[in-house]
């Protein structure tokens, strides 16, 4: 067999794009959705061909690194370390392969490929966690660390019904507290099983804090990072990554049986899904749920609520409308739709062009308050009307 000369090798891995490789292989699989690379920003996905994938978000292609990962089964490598896993070829094979495609003579050794369909490999199990995890994170002790809570209790100028509706909700979507300080969004399907949870650390004002370190996880990524070490955490071994996945579902989706005839509200943040709750809070009628971002919604975690019969409403950021209702043709499902009005018609330059329907409620409820205390100030210390007059602010009749 002849060896390959390094120049020819350089030049092939030079010109190969990974996301073109793995588009033209997984593009030859007969298997319905299982087909194609779809692009989601800067990067592709697709369902994983290593495992038993059922949804987009696990397998990861990057064009910039000209890698790809999965971060269920942990495959990685580049565009030959794909072309040898998945197609069986040697790596002289797979240069071979690379520079017949990209038009580049290699040797006189020809690779006779053509895609032979293998059976898929048997599905993994699904992740589910102990309930245990999820009450150990109820400490009130930590709770004083989370500032998202509490600038959800002392932030926002709630009513006394809302904020009596806040704790309830806040111990009805299972919100834990990390000791590090990080909101923990459980994430529960409508079986009642823990999937995984969302670890996400805020700022006293409520916004999402991204300059601290680790101030974004999963608890199963934790899980998975901690199988293999001796770490004093209370469950390093719960979650084998090699014999498990973690299937995400939405924040919520627990609550789904308790309300048969609720309509299905759907945000993206799951800070968003509680304050709506909590604005306007019957469950019996509306049920907000979090998708945790657009690329979570798929017809798959969708069933359940599919199956029911739900009325199904999305309500997108405001940067995001168009591709929100793409997403909802996308789903081929008659009762969904997509409300823009909080984010068009209620919307002020002051919450932002990228608001979401909870910061131009947050705004509407804060306001009404001020305006409140404007007009009672009027109403008992008339002297100070001028005063009012001169700073523009109007006391109107109510």
């Amino acid at each position: 067999m002849p060896k390959i000369d390094k120049n020819i090798i350089d030049r092939i891995l030079e010109v190969a794009r990974i996301e073109e490789v793995i588009g033209d292989v997984l593009g030859s699989y007969d298997h319905g959705n299982r087909a194609g690379l779809k692009k989601c920003g800067v990067r592709y996905e697709a369902l994983c061909p290593f495992h038993a994938d059922k949804s987009l978000g696990s397998f990861v292609v990057y064009p910039k690194g000209n890698c790809y990962k999965c971060f269920s089964c942990g495959a990685k490598g580049g565009v030959v370390d794909f072309l040898m896993e998945h197609e069986h070829l040697s790596y002289p094979d797979a240069i071979r392969w690379l520079g017949k495609k990209y038009n580049i003579d290699v040797d006189n050794v020809d690779v006779n490929w053509t895609y032979t369909p293998r059976p898929a490999p048997p599905p993994l199990e699904m992740l589910e966690l102990p309930a245990s995890m999820v009450t150990a994170t109820y400490k009130a002790l930590a709770n004083e660390s989370d500032n998202l809570v509490n600038w959800m209790k002392r932030g926002i100028c709630w009513d006394n019904v809302q904020r009596k509706r806040l704790d309830e909700n806040l111990h009805n979507y299972h919100v834990g507290h990390g000791k590090n300080g990080h909101t923990i969004f459980w994430q529960i399907d409508e079986f009642g099983r823990v999937r995984t949870g969302k670890m996400m650390k805020y700022k006293p004002d409520g916004h999402r804090d991204k300059e601290s370190s680790w101030n974004f996880d999963f608890i199963h990524s934790v899980l998975s990072r901690t199988f293999h070490d001796n770490d004093p955490w209370p469950y390093p071994h719960i979650f084998n990554p090699d014999k498990q996945e973690a299937r995400l579902t939405f924040f919520g989706m627990h609550l789904l049986n308790h309300f048969p005839n609720a309509a299905i509200k759907i945000v993206e943040s799951e800070k968003t899904a509680i304050l709506m709750a909590t604005a306007y809070g019957n469950h019996t009628m509306d049920l907000w749920m979090a998708c945790g971002g657009l690329e979570m919604i798929t017809r798959e975690r969708l069933q359940p609520l599919i199956d029911q019969n739900r009325r199904i409403i999305l309500y997108p950021d405001r940067d995001g409308i168009d591709k929100w209702m793409a997403k909802a043709e996308q789903m081929h499902y008659s009762r969904i739709t997509v409300d823009t009005e909080p984010v068009t018609k209620w919307w002020k330059p002051e919450d932002g062009e990228k608001a979401d329907i909870a910061d131009v409620v947050v705004r509407i409820l804060n306001q009404s308050e001020r305006l409140t205390n404007v007009r009672d100030v009027a109403e008992k210390m008339p002297q100070v009307k001028p005063l009012l007059d001169n700073l523009n602010l109007e006391v109107e009749d109510e």
